[in-house]
């Protein structure tokens, strides 16, 4: 083979490598804008027809009363923090009164107050859970007239959505008419859970539950820790504090 054919061959070569990177560039360019058309596609948080933290029911552990425990396909509704199971294929809420705590995918939830709170950290001193609800008046704020803020209006829309209706539902039915929702932003507060009680993670409201003598431990202890209110670890620290 001759120096020009070597040559002719090599600019060839350069020629379809560059038109392939030029093609693998339009096909990437399209692939996202399929994905940007596509409704859903991206949303496995919840929606309005799916107000539920998991994507799909997951298998999970129920922990009753007398210790006793019963294997079930679970998911934590975002209104209210209530648990939700499959029967035959039917979603049925469960009675909290008759629940300890489940764990769903490794995460572990406990019923307090009537709410299923997720376990986010625990020493011997207490445990840190979180409770993790829709913001619906965060969904529902929207521009009203004349760029006010339509308070009436968001209440109109919330009394056409019903929240609860996934009760006693077929879960496929409701799993098709997932994508037709409007996406809930959650909102997660944090509380300290030790001897007993359950405090909201805030400076405001642990204040209230120190004694005279604790406070001024407390004003002293907090210029030695920086305190973060949403780092799981300085709430650790809180706890030491709060039950030594």
């Amino acid at each position: 083979m001759s120096l020009t054919l070597i040559k002719g061959t090599r600019v060839r070569g350069c020629f379809f490598f560059s038109y392939l990177c030029g093609m693998k560039k339009i096909l990437l360019l399209l692939a996202l804008a399929l994905v940007s058309i596509l409704p859903g596609s991206a949303q496995d948080g919840p929606t309005t027809t799916w107000p539920y933290l998991y994507p799909s029911f997951r298998p999970g552990t129920i922990l009753l009363g007398g210790a006793k425990t019963r294997a079930a396909e679970l998911n934590i509704h975002v209104r209210h923090g209530r648990l939700h199971y499959l029967d035959n294929g039917i979603v049925k809420e469960a009675f909290l009164s008759d629940v300890m705590g489940v764990e769903i995918d490794g995460s572990r939830y406990l019923n307090l107050e009537g709410t299923m709170m997720r376990v986010e950290a625990q020493n011997e001193k207490g445990c840190v859970v979180a409770s993790i609800l829709g913001d619906f008046s965060a969904l529902q704020e929207t521009g009203g007239a004349y760029g006010s803020s339509s308070v009436t209006s968001a209440t109109r829309k919330l009394s056409s959505i019903d929240l609860d209706s996934q009760i006693n539902q077929n879960h496929m039915v409701l799993m098709q008419g997932k994508m037709d929702g409007k996406d809930i932003p959650l909102e997660t507060r944090y509380y300290l859970m030790y001897q007993g009680k359950l405090i909201p993670a805030n400076r405001v409201d642990i204040e209230k539950q120190l004694t005279r003598e604790q406070k001024d431990a407390w004003k002293s202890w907090r210029k030695e820790h920086k305190i973060k209110w949403k780092n799981i670890d300085s709430l650790l620290e809180v706890l030491d504090f709060l039950n030594p």
